[in-house]
This record gives structure tokens, sequence and C-alpha cells, in this order.
């Protein structure tokens, strides 16, 4: 059976090549690193990638086939065939999902690949038909032409049993002793993880050394961080305690490092709050033009009435990711996000629940389906009462619904209406999160096409000018209510788009608070975890709450963003956005303040890096105790 595995391994190599050598070849001009050496370098270090994904899928099928006495049996050599003409066509779905959620997530596929199997994953194939036709259209007819050659080719073989028992047991040896080091990526002391993918100093192209397969393999089967970035446990509190403390908080119990009580005076009367979080709005997009034309012209009007901070940062790089920071008050996981791993339940004195406590009602409202990523227990765990999704608008039977959902107007409308006919006097707390901005990026109407919608880049900006258009007429309609003088709203990105942003674009999003006390443009560096003790300093009075985040109006420092998302974490502070993987420290650091350029390794710099190291891998390490304990809150 050696020459069957060796023809497998050579079209899985020949497949994980082409699929590189697309990625180098349609992001190359995007590269800041132009030299034809470092792509063949990218290349042949993405071959040990490769490897290690393809002995880890066909080892245990290698394995069944060594006892070729029991292959003569027809039942038991199908066992092992069968799935082996299953893996190969499989893979390259896999690869071809992947490639279409690099172009929207600048990154592979990790435990989403299996998180969204399910219904979820209807919606997601329209998704990807929507933007990539002829791919799917080709490749997926292909994958099932090639399965049944598969199988019928291993099928027809005659495994004739060896008669030279030692010549068998060399052969089996060998096989082993390959297929582990090549699982493993060689002879180092640990395991190959996409650390070792970073081998140049861009991170777009160090990107392109991984594969989407690995990557999912890799995320699915850790569930923690190794050891070379841990941190001890009173040292990463004392540096935490030290970040996050401000005059309008007081740490309480020792026994829960966060845990902290406000001491702002109470008000007369609670203000209503309106978020509106935006999916997918980068910062790069607002206050200024793109190829000539103004993509934002609500949003640059409305900035002008509140304060806008211009370097806020988000703390991960998907919805969900938002959703933690923003919500629960501590930084989503590094890898598995924590909606989809066994502390998604742990205790937490979320917003909503805090606001719970001070008579506010709270609503979430979506376009979609709260079902998807499994949404639905965690926002009411944190403290959502009434929540609009999919379902509800559907009953309603007012609106017309896109490919994800209703659209981001239809979705403003519906809460305009539910404010308007609110005669109860508690405050509300709503929550709205958009969705137009999503892929496939659709607008309603061809009116809003401001570029021809043939490239998806240019179909993400006639979509942001539309959920633009959308907020201004909501906000421009709501200042026609008695209720929007009452309102503090609120408005936020989950994350950027990632589609052509640099190291700080992918990170920089907007954050824009109206009917507050202050106006005008502010350049301190925050992020969402600060989202959280900042409206309880709005709301005013006495709240027993746990965060990683401060209260913007209330420190008098010049802020900092701690970062995490898949195996990448950092932190951002003064002009530094320091960056490293979770695996082995191989820190790189960037100016945040324009001009935008690296201020290459940190092994090169060390002192200049070091500060900012210690206080990543403080929130990095607190974070995983905290969640493991389940010491983030008392209740």
């Amino acid at each position: 059976m050696s020459k069957v595995f060796l023809i497998y391994i050579s079209l899985f190599t020949l497949l994980f090549s082409i699929v590189r050598l697309s990625y180098i070849y349609l992001y190359h001009s995007t590269t800041r690193v132009n030299l034809k050496i470092n792509y063949l370098f990218v290349f042949f270090n993405g071959l040990r990638f490769d490897f290690s994904s393809i002995f880890f899928l066909l080892f245990p099928f290698i394995l069944l086939s060594f006892y070729s006495l029991f292959n003569k049996n027809r039942t038991y050599k199908k066992l092992w065939t069968y799935p082996l003409g299953i893996i190969l066509p499989y893979t390259l779905f896999h690869l071809i999902g992947d490639f279409i959620y690099f172009q929207n997530a600048q990154k592979h596929l990790g435990y989403e690949g299996f998180v969204f199997f399910g219904k979820d994953f209807i919606v997601l194939l329209e998704s990807a038909f929507e933007s990539h036709f002829w791919l799917l259209t080709f490749g997926f007819p292909f994958g099932f032409v090639l399965s049944y050659i598969l199988i019928k080719f291993i099928d027809s073989i005659e495994i004739k049993q060896h008669k030279n028992l030692k010549r068998k047991v060399i052969e089996i040896l060998i096989w082993i002793t390959v297929s582990i080091l090549f699982i493993r990526g060689g002879i180092q002391k640990s395991f190959i993880s996409p650390s070792n993918a970073i081998v140049t100093e861009d991170p777009l192209l160090n990107q392109f050394v991984l594969n989407g397969v690995f990557t999912t393999i890799h995320e699915i089967r850790t569930e923690q961080f190794p050891r070379v970035q841990e941190m001890k446990l009173l040292e990463s509190i004392s540096v935490v305690r030290n970040v996050i403390n401000y005059d309008g908080a007081t740490f309480v119990n020792d026994a829960y490092p966060i845990y902290r009580k406000t001491n702002a005076l109470e008000k007369d009367k609670k203000p209503n709050i309106l978020m509106i979080l935006l999916e997918s709005w980068p910062a790069k997009y607002v206050l200024q033009d793109y190829k000539g034309r103004e993509i934002t012209p609500n949003f640059n009007k409305i900035v002008k009435e509140g304060i806008y901070l211009s370097k806020f940062f988000s703390n991960g790089g998907r919805t969900s990711n938002g959703l933690v920071s923003i919500f629960s008050g501590v930084p989503d996981r590094s890898g598995k996000s924590l909606i989809h791993s066994k502390y998604s339940l742990n205790h937490f004195t979320s917003l909503p629940k805090l606001l719970n406590s001070k008579g506010y009602e709270t609503y979430f409202y979506y376009g979609g389906e709260l079902a998807f990523e499994n949404l639905t227990p965690v926002i009411r765990h944190w403290g959502f009462q009434k929540l609009y999704d999919f379902n509800s608008f559907e009953r309603d039977g007012k609106f017309k619904q896109g490919v994800w959902g209703y659209n981001d107007s239809d979705v403003l409308t519906k809460i305009l209406e539910d404010i308007n006919n609110d005669k109860n006097e508690d405050p509300k707390f709503r929550v709205c999160l958009t969705l137009s901005t999503h892929h496939p990026f659709q607008v309603p109407s061809n009116d809003f096409n401001i570029f021809s919608p043939e490239e998806d880049d240019d179909k993400f900006i006639n979509s942001l000018h539309y959920a633009d258009w959308s907020l201004g007429n909501f906000i421009n309609e709501f200042k026609k209510s008695d209720k929007y003088k009452d309102t503090i709203i609120i408005i936020v990105s989950d994350h950027t788009s990632h589609r052509n942003l640099n190291y700080f674009e992918d990170r920089n999003i907007p954050f824009l608070i109206l009917n507050y006390e202050n106006k005008g443009e502010s350049k301190r560096i925050s992020s969402q975890l600060d989202i959280l003790p900042t409206v309880l300093g709005m709301v005013g009075g006495e709240f027993y709450f746990s965060s990683f985040g401060k209260d913007i109006f209330r420190d008098t420092s010049s802020g900092n963003a701690y970062i995490a998302f898949g195996n990448i974490y950092g932190w951002a502070e003064d002009n530094t956005l320091f960056m490293d993987t979770v695996e082995e420290y191989k820190g790189i650091h960037f100016s945040i303040f324009e001009p935008y350029i690296s201020k290459g390794a940190c092994k090169e710099n060390p002192l200049e890096c070091e500060p900012y190291h210690i206080k990543a891998k403080a929130f990095l390490n607190l974070n995983e105790a905290l969640l493991m304990k389940n010491i983030v809150a008392p209740f």
C-alpha cells in the first residue's frame, strides 16, 4: 500500500501548493515585501505545515492498512479505503471555505471550520455562492467526482501479504517514524505551531505559510496556550490591577482580582442608553475619502455632535470577540472563543445584568438569527431580557429579508417604533447589532452602489455606504422624538472588515458617543473593554463589577488596549502596537500614530518591547486563570 499513500501525499501536496500560490498571486500587491526570494521562502516554509496536515489526516489510515491479513476481508478494507477516498475531496472543500473566509477575516479558519456546521452552514453556503459562484460551481462537482474516482481506484487494488516479515516490520517502522516526524513538524522540542509561520516582517505574508486545515486542527486541539507565555498568577494580578486602576472605582475582594466597586454619585434620573454595534466597520473609511468619494457622509456629520475616539481598538477580530469584551467585561480568549467554550456560562458581572439591577429594561436587536454561533443562551446569560432577531422580524412580516437577514434600515426602524411606542418610564438599555456590512455585502437597492459591485472590496464599500445612510436616517428621525435628548447613544464597531488594512487599521474601529457631556475628538487609546465601566460611570451610582477596562472619562492616563485574536495577542500604548503569538515569543511592534511603520522584531530591541510584552502577557494569563477557576466575579 506504500504506492497508494505516496500518490495521496503527492495529490495533497499539489493541492496545498496550488492554494498557497493562489494566495501569493492574489495578495502580492498588498504585502510590504516585493522580493521574489521572500515568496519562495514563504512557499517552501509552508510545505512544513502542509506535510504536518497531510500526515495528520492520513496517519490513522496508514496504521489500518498495515494489517494486510485483515485486508483480505472486504468489509475491513472498506473501513479505511472509503474514508480515504473522501478525505482528499473534503480537504478541497475545506480549503475553498478557508479561501473565502480569509478574504473577509485576513486569517485562516480555526475552530470556526467545525462550529459553523449545522443549520448555519446553509446560510454560509448561500453567502459563499453570492460572492464566489464559479469557484463553488466547479469546485463542488469536481470534489465529488474526485471522491468517486479515488474510492474506485483504491477498491480495485489487490493487497498482497508480505512474505518477508522482517521487511514488513521495517516498512511499518519507517512509515510510523516518518509520519510522526511530519505531524510534529520536525525534531524540535515541541510540535509545530502557527508561531513558526513568522518567517518575514510582513504579517499578511506570514499567513500564506499556513493553511486552513492546519490552523483548524491546531485550534481545535489546543484548549490552552503553552507554557512559553505563562506568567505567575500573583505577578499577572499585580500588573493588571496597576493597569486598570482608576479614580472612579476601588478593588474590593482579593479572591476575585478584578472585582471592583464604583464610587460615582447617584443620579436623579437614569439616562436611556442605545448602543449600535456596527458590523465590520473599520475607522479607515470614516472621516476621510476613498477613491475620491465620501463613504460615510452621515457618520461624518453626526460625529461633530459627540465625542469621537480616533484611536479606539477592537479587542478581537470577530463578532463573538467584540460581544464578549463589551458585555462580559473580560477579553475573549486567544484561539477558541469564550462563547464556544465551557466558560460561556461562567459568572460575569455583565453590563445588561448590572443595568438590570438599577431598574433598566434590556433589549437586543439583530436582523439575523441569534442561534447562529449559539449566541442566544449566552446573550440571555448576560442579562438581556428581550431579544428580537430574524424570527421576530419574519413573524412581523413588515420587511423584506436578504441573504443573512433583515437590512440595517429595517432593524433601526423597528427600534425607533419601539422607542416611540414605549409608555413605560423605566430606563432602557437597547442594543442593535447591524448586519448589512456582513459578507456578501448586499444592499437593498442599486442606488447605494457608488462603485461598480464587481469586486468584493467595492461591494463592501457600497454596503458601508448603505449602512451609513441607514444610520443617518435613523438619527435624523430619532431627533424628532422627545426621547432623543434623554438617550445616550454609543456607536461602535464589533471589529474591522479586515480587507486591505494595515496592522493598525485592522484593529482601529469607530467609537462615538452622542448626548453626553463631552464633544470633540480624543486620541486617547481605548478599547471595547473600556465600554462597560464607562457606561456604569454614565449611569452613576454604586455598582459592583468585574472588568479589564476603565472608565474613559475618569481615567487620567493616555489609555491602552489589549488584543487577542486567533493565536495572536498584543498591546497598544503610547505610540506602540506590540503583537506576539501565544505559542512562542516572536514579538514585533509598530507605530500607532502616523507614519504607520514597522519598528521591527522585538528580539532586535527587547528593552523597547518589554513593558508592552509584560502587560499583554499579564492580561493573557490572568484572563485565562479567571475563566478556568470561574473567579471573574462571585455571582
